[in-house]
């Protein structure tokens, strides 16, 4: 096993979140079956008592969650390399880890905090209003959380319990021999770069721009939000794709590197801190603007309520886009000037 300070720190904020969603569970559950807002008796009362206390508990979980999801990536990307030999970055630290154990980790991490996310929104809606008219659907999605955090404290142990630390790892080799010729390499999924910067324009334009239409009142339009979801579910992947596959080559100075961690490193600036922080953004904002409204619609007041929050939803992603695109992109347009060319030729 590989024990590690930063990792104690990890799985200690994990148990201790997962504590407090297990402790809140069974309230929950007694929400969800017996919540009755327009009764006034004892056991009535005294859930609302103790649905005030699971909210607390709920809101101290998640950020504890995403306390411990950030020493994650922090400890994978600049901590764990340095005890691991041949690891220069978090791609190292992933190669040393039980076979597709970084892959399930870092899945099972952002499944939890998006299921948190949405919950913490919803709470926060509930809490506006004295009649707390979201408290029985809020409840049923508090309940499903305990499970997910459950997988993920595991997952968390059988990845690093797969490191050992005196076992070197071929860190660089990782990433260049998963090309066996220069074209495959000059290539995602067997289709060329100008393709994917093609799709990357036009997604990123759409995105923008339904970004922007959703900030007035046009955020009440459930087909328009529906539209602005599918276009993050294509912009997020292909985003990422070419950030990794062609521009980080300008941060990196070097071609077909195609390594996401080290846009973690201090010699790269540190930009994949910001660039996978906008992507974290705009997908959990995402989420939140599609969702929120739909389970939020069985009162007026907060589905009002739940409109003003998609709208500040809009502004976050449009924002995090574009602080996206001048990280990723500026670069590029400066060796173009610079150079003349593009470095791919």
């Amino acid at each position: 096993m590989f024990w590690h300070p930063l990792l104690l720190a990890i799985i200690s904020a994990q148990i201790v979140a997962l504590l407090l969603l297990l402790a809140g569970s069974l309230t929950s559950l007694n929400t969800a079956l017996h919540w009755q807002p327009l009764s006034a008796d004892s056991r009535q009362l005294s859930l609302e008592a103790r649905a005030e206390g699971v909210s607390i508990q709920g809101r101290a979980a998640f950020w504890l969650s995403v306390f411990s999801a950030v020493l994650l990536v922090f400890g994978i990307t600049n901590i764990f390399a340095e005890d691991i030999p041949g690891a220069m970055c978090g791609t190292g630290v992933c190669q040393a880890m039980s076979p597709r154990g970084s892959t399930q980790l870092l899945l099972y991490t952002g499944l939890l905090l998006l299921l948190m996310q949405l919950w913490h929104e919803m709470d926060k809606l509930n809490r506006m209003l004295v009649e707390m008219p979201l408290t029985d659907i809020t409840a049923r999605l508090f309940l499903v959380i305990p499970a997910v955090a459950v997988l993920t404290l595991k997952q968390t142990y059988a990845s690093f319990a797969g490191i050992r630390p005196h076992q070197p790892v071929d860190c660089c080799a990782v990433v260049y021999d998963q090309f066996t010729t220069l074209k495959h390499a000059k290539s995602i999924l067997g289709l060329g770069d100008a393709f994917w910067i093609s799709a990357f324009i036009v997604l990123s334009l759409a995105l923008f721009s339904l970004s922007v239409a959703l900030r007035t009142s046009m955020v009440d339009r459930p087909g328009i939000r529906g539209l602005h979801a599918i276009i993050s579910c294509l912009w997020l992947p292909v985003a990422s794709l070419t950030l990794v596959n062609i521009f980080s080559a300008y941060h990196y100075e070097v071609l077909h590197h195609h390594c996401p961690w080290c846009l973690f490193l201090p010699e790269h600036r540190l930009v994949g801190y910001p660039l996978y922080g906008a992507l974290y953004v705009i997908g959990m904002e995402g989420f939140t603007l599609f969702m929120l409204p739909r389970l939020a619609n069985q009162d007026i007041t907060v589905y009002k309520k739940a409109l003003d929050r998609c709208r500040r939803a809009a502004n976050r992603i449009t924002f995090a886009q574009l602080l996206f695109l001048i990280i990723a992109i500026l670069p590029a347009i400066v060796w173009r000037l610079h150079y003349g060319v593009w470095m791919s030729g």
